[in-house]
């Protein structure tokens, strides 16, 4: 049964550590995992499921509601959580900045995660999509990978979030990782055929 001020007065219920509220009849369940979904993009995951869908653009065009925290990777910084995170996911957050903020973010990632933690990283097989791009640079889909849709997927106001600075291979991807002390560290498929230059890498905190 629902208790009476629970859902009838939202503002005096409690917040979760992100400042949401939860309803006090849910709070006799079991604690809910800490997620962050990094570059959430498009991909945004639900509350209820504990995700925190940070990405430095407050709402994308096919979004029908805002991420939960502006974030720019570019600071290099995750804020407020140290070895409290169950799982984080990480789509082509790499690909969208240069190279230098790779380290200091995989460290970061690394740091924030409990232990035992999951890592999820989803990148472009940028090797595989040279090849392709080279072969024939009128390949749309190549060229996309290559150098990011820069405006032609979502939209002419958000070109300066879809261009590619940096990529990775299988192996230097599981080198990146291995180096920041993750372990476990293996390439799996979650995709279908059509997502042919799919790199999606796991690994875990020890």
């Amino acid at each position: 049964m629902s208790s009476g001020h629970g859902r009838n007065d939202p503002d005096n219920w409690p917040t979760d550590p992100w400042g949401r509220p939860i309803d006090p009849d849910e709070l006799h369940t079991s604690a809910r995992p800490r997620r962050l979904n990094l570059a959430s993009g498009t991909d945004l995951r639900p509350a209820e499921d504990g995700w925190v869908n940070m990405d430095i653009c407050k709402r994308w065009l096919a979004n029908s509601r805002d991420c939960d925290r502006v974030w720019d990777a570019r600071s290099n910084k995750i804020p407020d959580w140290d070895g409290t995170v169950d799982e984080i996911v990480a789509g082509y957050l790499l690909l969208h900045v240069p190279y230098e903020h790779h380290e200091p973010l995989v460290a970061e990632m690394f740091r924030v995660l409990k232990p035992g933690g999951r890592l999820e990283l989803g990148e472009v097989d940028m090797p595989l999509a040279m090849q392709r791009w080279m072969a024939n640079p009128y390949d749309q889909s190549a060229r996309d990978m290559v150098w990011g849709e820069q405006g032609s997927v979502h939209g002419a106001e958000f070109e300066k979030y879809a261009k590619h600075c940096a990529g990775h291979s299988a192996a230097t991807l599981r080198a990146l990782l291995g180096k920041h002390g993750f372990v476990r560290v293996r390439r799996f498929k979650q995709h279908s055929e059509d997502v042919w230059y799919e790199l999606s890498m796991e690994a875990w905190k020890p």
